[in-house]
């Protein structure tokens, strides 16, 4: 009698192996060191000692009544959220190469995986920083959450969709690789991170506004911090940024999708 195997969506096949390439992007990343997860935490809070100690008595006044140490880790993980699914998507296809050859692992399955990793893990990072300064008596507002939850989203898709196409170009051109690189490098300086861009002169400031990071880390700011207001930014330009960003993503992907696969 033949033993009939139940047959699963292409939905669940899908679900199923993002499941199981995030608990190896979990294992990749933080199983190789005794302090495990908590190097999520580390990580940004060594910048910011660093940078409050550089640059907290030059532009600590800027920040207004919001503790400079907080008002850089808004930016700061804003910041990862955009960079961290950039630099994972170059490498998503090399790092899982070889399980490409399973006919239930798509090629886009290790970018959705990376991206949602880092997600999870900033977020958490995020809420726990949220905590600490609650504890530290620190005023934090949870009346504009859906705000907050907005700005992480936003620009997590834009990075996101910045991956997915970054990713594909790097492999057809790998030298954009390093070019890339060199360009993330200006944003810790452009996007807000170290100082309110209504601390920026005008003629200066309707340049750096064009960049959608400065929107989503000074409305995450204003969401959390209640005595913080800033007048110049709005999510729907982030928006209309992440609504293009991962439509061109996704179609990078699908005209690519073949050359992915026979790599």
């Amino acid at each position: 009698m033949a033993i009939r195997i139940k047959e699963q969506s292409a939905w669940r096949s899908q679900v199923l192996v993002i499941k199981a390439l995030l608990q190896r992007e979990l294992i990749t990343r933080f199983g190789k060191y005794k302090l495990g997860a908590i190097w999520i935490l580390i990580d940004p809070l060594v910048s910011v000692i660093v940078l409050g100690i550089m640059l907290g008595p030059f532009l600590g006044r800027s920040s207004g009544v919001v503790p400079y140490p907080f008002f850089l880790l808004c930016g700061f993980m804003l910041l990862s959220m955009l960079t961290g699914p950039i630099n994972s998507g170059l490498s998503a296809i090399s790092a899982n190469q070889g399980l490409l050859v399973f006919k239930k692992v798509q090629a886009i399955d290790p970018f959705i995986a990376r991206f949602i990793f880092l997600l999870l893990t900033n977020s958490a990072a995020l809420i726990v920083f949220c905590i600490i300064a609650y504890w530290l008596g620190v005023v934090i507002s949870l009346n504009h959450l859906p705000e907050a939850i907005t700005c992480v989203i936003l620009t997590w898709v834009i990075g996101s969709g910045l991956g997915l196409q970054l990713g594909v170009a790097c492999l057809k051109f790998t030298e954009l690789e390093k070019v890339i690189q060199y360009i993330q490098r200006p944003l810790l300086f452009v996007s807000a991170v170290l100082y309110p861009i209504d601390a920026i002169p005008p003629e200066i400031r309707k340049y750096l506004l064009y960049n959608p990071l400065v929107h989503t880390i000074e409305c995450l700011r204003m969401a959390l911090f209640p005595s913080y207001v800033v007048e110049s930014v709005n999510l729907y330009y982030p928006a209309a940024w992440a609504l293009i960003v991962s439509a061109l993503g996704l179609m990078t992907y699908r005209n690519n999708r073949h050359f992915l696969t026979q790599r």
